[in-house]
């Protein structure tokens, strides 16, 4: 099977007709239409074996996780994702693996009807890069820049769990309990939340997608507002089958600073905290207030029940260091 072949039979059917799109897969760039008084907002993700997956992952939970986790900066600015494309790097043309993770790709794509507009093949390493393309209302984009002194900081679902099941090596665990199998879940499938984030948008001041860890993916937030930010650490919501894996301790600094959630941070003016409850109602979400933001260095400070800075010496992943 040649690179063409395996466009035709996996990707072109991810493709939509009913979207803007003029001219999809097949020529040597797309034609979409962008519509009035709307802005594009473009975000780019790039997702190797080994590092951001297992060597010996189902391909189905890495079509999905892949793609789900670059439509959730889209989520994070208040957008729809319209378009996305794809660059596939194979070791091998398998097609039984091609089928998966074609399936995966295709259930996270139809979390908010995007389309597959084109891409490229090649051989080698196995990598992943998705382009997304999403829509905001001209001005109302969700960004990293507007938070302000006395603004409460809220997240959305649980904590740590997903990172705690690369922590204690569950994701390559041949036989989990039921504890481990609800952390696997955190890891494999994160849910953007596309309705309650374009929902933000008349409420938060800053937003920003939890990849890193809530406390350094939060100081972009305080380095672009140029502000700082207090992080409470008992407020931060964890799951029992985390503190079943973890323990208590352990399951709130993974909640800090773990990674991999995929879950929202947002800061918010107090005034506007019912027009929040209703959101919460309208769209099922839960949140949490875990701190607030303050004036002075664009420092993130992690403290106890007591008021004690709690000093975690790592605050987030980083690729280098």
């Amino acid at each position: 099977m040649d690179e063409f072949e395996l466009i035709e039979r996996y990707f072109r059917p991810l493709s939509r007709r009913d979207d803007g799109t003029e001219l999809g897969i097949g020529d040597d760039c797309a034609i979409i239409h962008a519509r009035e008084n709307v802005q594009l907002i473009v975000t780019t993700d790039t997702h190797v074996e080994g590092v951001h997956f297992p060597l010996t992952a189902d391909p189905t939970q890495v079509g999905y996780r892949a793609c789900a986790t670059s439509l959730s900066d889209i989520v994070a600015m208040g957008g729809a994702a319209r378009w996305a494309s794809l660059a596939l790097t194979l070791p091998t043309v398998n097609a039984q693996w091609l089928a998966g993770f074609a399936q995966g790709t295709k259930i996270a794509l139809d979390l908010n009807k995007t389309s597959l507009i084109g891409g490229d093949t090649t051989q080698g390493p196995l990598t992943i890069t998705w382009n997304i393309i999403g829509e905001v209302p001209s001005g109302c984009a969700m960004r990293r820049d507007g938070a302000r002194c006395g603004d409460d900081i809220y997240v959305t679902g649980t904590l740590g769990s997903a990172a705690a099941a690369v922590e204690f090596a569950i994701l390559t665990k041949v036989a989990c309990n039921d504890a481990e199998q609800a952390l696997l879940r955190r890891y494999w499938e994160p849910e953007p939340q596309f309705a309650f984030g374009q929902a933000l948008r008349m409420l938060a001041t800053s937003c920003v997608d939890i990849s890193d860890g809530l406390l350094a993916d939060l100081g972009h937030i305080t380095r672009a507002s140029n502000c700082g930010a207090i992080v409470e650490l008992t407020r931060l919501p964890i799951t029992e089958s985390l503190i079943d894996v973890a323990g208590i301790d352990r399951a709130r600094l993974l909640a800090a600073a773990g990674g991999d959630d995929y879950e929202l941070c947002f800061t918010l003016p107090s005034e506007c905290e019912m027009k929040l409850k209703q959101a919460v109602l309208n769209y099922g979400v839960a949140v949490t207030r875990v701190g607030r933001i303050v004036s002075g260095a664009a420092d993130v400070r992690l403290i106890d029940e007591a008021g004690t800075r709690v000093s975690l010496g790592d605050n987030g992943y980083r690729h280098f260091r």
